[in-house]
């Protein structure tokens, strides 16, 4: 993190106080004034490199930015198009000019061509968030035969050929399929970054999204707790509720822990001895098997209050809910630990403490969330 982290994390902070957030559940869309105000200030893409249009700071400052809006309760797509569309389209050498975009890995599923000089773009990707909102999508395409890494293709939304379903998560955020029909594609170029990368860094940020969301719930029902009084005395009196709670600070301090020691491990990938691909596999595996007892936790102690469309707890608890499968699910992040193991022949106690092998192997296999 930089020297400016404390100070970004707290005019984040205060932007957010300032314009407010509804916190009905769920939501009628995106936070707008919000997803302006982050974008007119340049938080959007703090994490982006100056010669791309953003802020120059590192992965660490981007992604507090991500972890204090998660824990206000405002919907933005700061993961989809800062964490992802924007810094995907950098290192293709794109500077994307877009309001609000959001990006997909499309592996086999979408194809470019060439026709009288424009590249084309055929094909569909499944459940991208905020595709209703999004002007532009930025997405990661196998690199042509013969070229290293993979090839990126930013396409607008609006033109014609393009088709987006209207399903929505449980927010009440757009999370729909997006079908392209020989859509003309703003830029397409080729791009270091692999499937794994694209996917790792996603699964990051929204395990620091998802360990936010559970700090917000946590506290949310610490305070109901200790201010609700039944029988004479505050709820959080009672033993079972004691118990209760202790089982939610419990998993709430496991997942900061993971996702504080993957973040680490992201951004010193050089200078740690922990394995940055294990760390941010653990930090996702914790965060969404934490994310239901987490959620389950809050409204047995909030009662049918916590589960009215006005009452803020239920925007955190469908976050938790929604997010928790979202760039891949706990079993897809289980099954890539067990094949680095199984597969690439890393030490399994090199696993549990988060350490580097000394027979790691260079050579990853790209995979899909299904």
């Amino acid at each position: 993190m930089s020297e400016f982290f404390a100070e970004l994390v707290s005019a984040t902070t205060s932007m957010i106080d300032r314009v407010g957030v509804d916190r009905e559940t769920p939501a009628s869309g995106m936070a707008g004034a919000i997803w302006t105000q982050l974008g007119d200030a340049g938080f959007a893409t703090v994490g982006v490199p100056e010669e791309a249009g953003g802020g120059g700071a590192t992965l660490a400052d981007a992604l507090a930015v991500v972890s204090v809006a998660a824990e206000q309760g405002a919907l933005t797509p700061i993961v989809e198009h800062g964490i992802l569309a924007a810094w995907l389209a950098a290192t293709a050498g794109h500077t994307l000019e877009s309001q609000t975009a959001s990006a997909a890995a499309a592996g086999d599923t979408c194809s470019v061509r060439r026709h009288d000089g424009v590249v084309l773009l055929d094909g569909a990707v499944a459940a991208v968030p905020y595709a209703a909102d999004a002007d532009t999508l930025v997405l990661l395409l196998p690199a042509e035969t013969g070229v290293d890494g993979s090839s990126v293709a930013v396409v607008p939304m609006s033109g014609t050929g393009v088709t987006v379903s209207d399903e929505t998560d449980l927010t009440g955020v757009s999370v729909g399929d997006v079908t392209f029909d020989e859509v003309p594609v703003v830029f397409h170029g080729t791009s270091p970054v692999t499937l794994d990368e694209f996917l790792r860094r996603g699964a990051l940020a929204c395990a620091v999204a998802t360990a936010a969301v559970a700090a917000a719930v946590q506290e949310q029902t610490l305070r109901y707790a200790a201010e609700r009084v039944q029988f004479g005395r505050p709820l959080a009196k009672f033993q079972a509720v004691q118990q209760q709670l202790a089982q939610l600070a419990a998993r709430t301090t496991m997942m900061k822990v993971a996702v504080d020691a993957a973040v680490d491990a992201a951004v010193d990938a050089h200078e740690t001895t922990e394995d940055p691909r294990m760390a941010t596999a653990a930090a996702k595996v914790v965060t969404a098997i934490s994310a239901h007892p987490v959620a389950a936790a809050a409204h047995q102690i909030h009662g049918a209050i916590g589960t009215t469309s006005e009452h803020p707890l239920g925007r955190f608890t469908t976050s938790l809910w929604s997010w928790r499968d979202r760039c891949g699910s706990e079993q897809f992040w289980a099954d890539d630990l067990a094949s680095r193991i199984l597969d690439d022949g890393v030490d399994v106690w090199d696993v549990i403490v988060g350490r580097r092998s000394p027979h790691d192997s260079t050579q990853t296999t790209d995979r899909s969330p299904a």
